[in-house]
């Protein structure tokens, strides 16, 4: 029996895009257990795991336990991953989403270092932060062309492999993996067989520590910046970004393969995923989600550089590794992400998940899934209202708020001696209304923050919430009436009320106030709707309303509150 894959059109010019259409059945394949003699090369050779998989498929949960040995130079390392589904059909149902985690290794802030064959598709569409994309008819030189990253049909000895970095802790962050989502999207008789993933720390006090018969050359010695490091150690690299990515139609020699191989082999590699098995691309067995144990993720944490292993060959459309960006605490109300010092230091560093991810004993009544909308805004230049009420981190600068810069701003800015604020009344405000029936009377809103992610170089020099209860009289107020009553419109049948006075922000950061530290204003009153004013224009990523809602649901398990993790 056949089955033939559904097709998504792409864009028939790009060398990028699309992936193989098989008319196949797809059966799953049994685990295999691998054996090798080879003691000499730990990346050739996978190391000694065992690996215990629970799997929840369509016909309920299974218990299936595979072993896949080896000797190989490297300590043996045991790893337990759960397997959350590997037959969920949309990554709407992913358990990575709404819960404010971040892909860290998106295209934004990551690039592909090396990749050992590139020969249908390069190894860049990995990392894509887009939906894989499928055109059955779209062909080139090398054969069909491919949305994801697929080597050609190995034919010598060895495995597929490629090396990620990211930029994170050039920024002052500290990566923290939670989970993992492959997808195998239209590779339905192409996909790579089994996979497996492993990450280190490549910063310059690591590289220091090195043996000093080591072939690489210490950062001090070439007198460069961290940032530059973290790419310059692996052979080729620099000009691999140089030319935009790798090159579709090629692959890398032997010699090549060993040189990077032997500059991999200077660091510590801590497996995060055991070699396991992928099934093929079709839409109801894609996605295969991972969620790492507490041991795995502390071995990972501060990673700079993610190795992809294929064994032995083939392809898969995207890789995300879901988790946190931390930084270290300097301010109560902040988590910058604008620091440029290491995450390297002797001391042991005390570090802080971003304050939306954490547990929070109110709702977020302002996230969409708890029944928040964005209603109405002065400006729309570059991003609507509604996106500042997604249950996710914002994805970039166009999945925020952001308005025009206003044409009649002054020509030279002074700021306020005694506010110590920008001496400029020109702002943009949005409206948005809370959900679960807004914070309740006597109890109010709890906690508000405004992230500025993504905007480093256009957040709103200030910030101010206010907030107004459409129920207050005998007969309520609608939304209209509510947007009415503008800062720039005289009609209105409301009484806005700060929530906050008008505030500093920073650059990519969030910035929180809470009530229990006395930064809110009028926390004890009813609040339905919010209006978010930017002083004097700007962009946000996030606006996250905290309180005790007026509305109690069924069922707890109903709330989508994004701050429980």
């Amino acid at each position: 029996t056949t089955t033939t894959t559904t097709t998504t059109t792409a864009s028939s010019n790009s060398n990028d895009t699309s992936t193989r259409t098989t008319n196949t059945n797809p059966i799953a394949s049994e685990t295999t257990t691998t054996n090798s003699e080879n003691k000499n090369d730990r990346h050739d050779i996978p190391r000694t795991v065992s690996q215990e998989h629970i799997i929840l498929n369509n016909e309920g949960p299974k218990s299936k336990k595979a072993k896949v040995s080896t000797t190989a130079k490297a300590t043996t390392t045991t790893t337990t991953t759960t397997v959350l589904s590997s037959t969920v059909s949309s990554s709407l149902s992913s358990p990575f989403e709404g819960k404010n985690y971040t892909n860290l290794v998106s295209e934004s802030t990551s690039c592909i270092l090396f990749a050992t064959d590139e020969w249908f598709a390069r190894a860049e569409n990995l990392i894509k932060d887009s939906q894989p994309v499928f055109d059955p008819d779209l062909y080139c030189a090398e054969g069909k062309v491919m949305d994801g990253w697929e080597s050609r049909r190995r034919r010598t000895e060895g495995h597929d492999w490629c090396v990620i970095a990211n930029e994170n802790q050039t920024l002052g962050k500290i990566n923290d993996v939670v989970g993992i989502e492959v997808d195998t999207a239209y590779f339905t008789g192409n996909q790579t067989p089994r996979i497996s993933i492993e990450v280190t720390n490549c910063c310059p006090k690591t590289l220091s520590s090195l043996s000093s018969s080591s072939s690489l050359t210490s950062p001090n010695e070439v007198e460069v910046e961290e940032e530059e490091w973290m790419y310059m150690w692996m052979p080729g690299a620099v000009k691999r970004l140089a030319k935009g990515g790798g090159v579709q139609g090629t692959g890398q020699s032997p010699t090549q393969i060993q040189k990077a191989n032997d500059a991999c082999k200077k660091f510590e590699w801590k497996e995060i995923l055991p070699i396991t098995e992928l099934k093929p691309g079709y839409e109801e067995t894609r996605m295969h989600y991972f969620m790492l144990d507490d041991k795995t993720r502390e071995l990972a944490r501060g990673f700079t550089h993610v190795r992809v292993n294929y064994f032995p060959d083939g392809g898969v459309a995207r890789l995300r590794l879901w988790g946190h960006s931390l930084s270290p605490s300097s301010d109560a109300n902040t988590i910058s992400s604008s620091s440029s010092s290491s995450s390297c230091s002797d001391e042991e560093e005390i570090v802080s998940a971003v304050p939306s991810s954490l547990p929070y004993h109110h709702p977020e009544l302002s996230l969409s899934t708890n029944g928040g909308a964005g209603l109405e805004c002065s400006n729309k230049h570059y991003g609507v209202p509604a996106n500042l009420i997604r249950p996710t981190y914002g994805k970039d600068m166009s999945d925020g708020w952001e308005t025009a810069r206003h044409p009649d701003r002054p020509p030279v800015l002074i700021r306020d001696p005694i506010t110590n604020l920008i001496d400029n009344p020109l702002m943009d405000w949005a409206v948005l209304k809370l959900g679960m029936g807004g914070a309740v009377q006597s109890e109010g809103v709890s906690r508000i923050i405004i992230d500025t992610k993504h905007f480093k170089g256009n957040f709103p020099e200030s910030v101010m919430v206010e907030g107004c209860d459409a129920n207050a009289n005998a007969t309520p107020v609608s939304d209209e009436e509510v947007c009415a009553a503008a800062p720039d419109k005289e009609q209105g049948k409301v009484e806005w009320y700060p929530l906050l006075k008008r505030t500093t922000m920073g650059p990519d950061r969030e910035h929180v106030f809470e009530k229990v530290r006395g930064e809110l204003m009028n926390s004890d009153r009813a609040v339905t709707h919010v209006r978010v004013r930017i002083f004097p224009d700007g962009g946000i990523s996030r606006v996250r309303i905290y309180g005790q809602p007026a509305e109690t649901q069924k069922d707890a398990e109903d709330i989508d509150a994004a701050h429980l993790i």
